[in-house]
């Protein structure tokens, strides 16, 4: 989701028709429809290396929707759940541009281009991509032994360690998944609930679902004591932002995304650390991801061409956070696209020069795990059934009357959701 999107997409146009006017030699207009502010910003980098083609970046809200409902598509698309059926068939494969002089195919994180990636052919480019982190006091450091990630039990343990009572009144408890709703739903999909396109809205794996749940309810009794006992210390204790409240010894963990943590100043993350969350060794990727494409009906195929191997450079990358630092708009968005690159060495050797709390912290290539194929309006299925399914029924039971744990229930609320709808 985009936070904000400022009306310089005009001016870029503008410029690109007056340079065309003044120089006698006609320039190329190619069109940009994205949800990322960044991408005016890129656009206007672009136009400044070279005179023959000029980007002109148009906002849409959700540009996979209004890529579907178009009859006049642009030439390049940005933004997530591109890689839904729908929108997918708006698009041409790339697999051409792949060679080392265009656009290296090596270079990218396997899992986010394999996502891209339909019968073998390669309809879109990962743009950026985040991941689920928690983070602690670094009080605590000695207690997180492991560098990079931290395990979803171990998590569970260090907070059974944590947890303190006194006179029956819990004074600390270390953690619940149930304390973030996004939390939980990253739960799910590291147990294997596979939600992607399919079925009468989405389908998922009724058996990962049901373990991670399981999971969940036991950690609420095992640890905390009860799912109440969770909501009241949340409700009395839990109101300052995530990173006082490690901090402040109110808790052990506090979840955050990496396209909010890496943004905190500098004040606010210096008696902070943090850790990439695992469950078997794979870190889940936020599954809105930026992705890359071109329209079948492209007007301006090669400039869409020049634009997406400009887009690809290692050295452009770097101008574009040189760019975003010079403007003073490193706690705006987080890095490309407000999220890591998909580009390997531009994570690896650029991001720790502007972000120096990635140094030791960098995700690794053979742990990240990509979601599935999800349907171009996951956002609002998600917002408006996954997420206060999955609340409601892991709540406490005065929260979930008439609520029934397990699949069965999921497929009720889609049912419910599709006549209200």
């Amino acid at each position: 989701m985009n936070r904000h999107f400022p009306l310089r997409a005009l001016a870029v146009c503008l410029s690109g028709l007056a340079l065309s006017a003044c120089g006698g030699k006609k320039t190329e207009l190619m069109t940009v429809w994205t949800d990322r502010s960044e991408f005016v910003a890129y656009a206007e980098l672009f136009n400044a290396s070279q005179s023959q083609y000029k980007a002109v970046v148009e906002y849409r809200e959700n540009p996979a929707q209004a890529l579907i409902n178009t009859d006049s598509p642009p030439d390049v698309i940005v933004g997530p759940w591109l890689k839904g059926e729908k929108a997918r068939a708006k698009l041409i494969p790339l697999d051409y541009l792949f060679n080392e002089i265009r656009i290296n195919q090596s270079l990218f994180y396997r899992p986010l281009l394999e996502l891209g990636n339909v019968k073998g052919r390669q309809y879109l480019l990962p743009v950026s991509f985040n991941l689920p982190a928690v983070i602690f006091s670094k009080d605590r450091q000695a207690q997180v032994t492991d560098n990079f990630f931290i395990s979803l039990d171990k998590i569970k343990e260090l907070s059974r360690e944590f947890n303190a009572e006194k006179n029956g009144t819990v004074t600390r408890m270390g953690f619940s998944p149930r304390w973030n709703p996004e939390f939980l739903y990253i739960l799910t999909r590291m147990f294997g609930a596979q939600y992607e396109e399919g079925g009468k809205l989405f389908s998922w794996n009724a058996k990962g679902l049901s373990e991670a749940m399981n999971y969940v309810r036991d950690w609420s009794e095992t640890i905390n004591g009860s799912q109440r006992a969770e909501d009241d210390y949340q409700f009395k204790n839990l109101y300052d932002p995530p990173y006082r409240q490690v901090t402040s010894g109110r808790c052990m963990f506090s979840y955050v995304s990496s396209r909010d943590l890496l943004i905190l100043p500098a004040d606010k993350v210096a008696s902070i650390d943090f850790r990439w969350i695992t469950r078997n060794e794979l870190t889940p990727v936020d599954d809105g991801m930026i992705y890359l494409g071109i329209c079948k009906k492209a007007q301006r195929l090669e400039a869409a061409e020049a634009f997406l191997i400009w887009f690809y450079g290692e050295k452009n990358q770097r101008a574009m956070l040189q760019r975003k630092a010079d403007l003073g708009l490193m706690d705006r968005n987080f890095g490309i696209a407000d999220g890591f690159s998909s580009l390997r060495p531009v994570n690896e050797k650029i991001f720790p020069l502007f972000y120096p709390n990635l140094l030791g912290h960098l995700p690794a290539l053979e742990s990240l795990m990509a979601p599935r194929i999800l349907p171009n309006d996951w956002d609002t299925l998600k917002d408006g059934i996954l997420m206060p399914w999955l609340t409601e029924t892991l709540g406490a039971p005065e929260q979930k009357a008439g609520a029934k744990p397990g699949a069965g229930t999921l497929e009720s609320r889609i049912q419910d959701w599709q006549k209200a709808n």
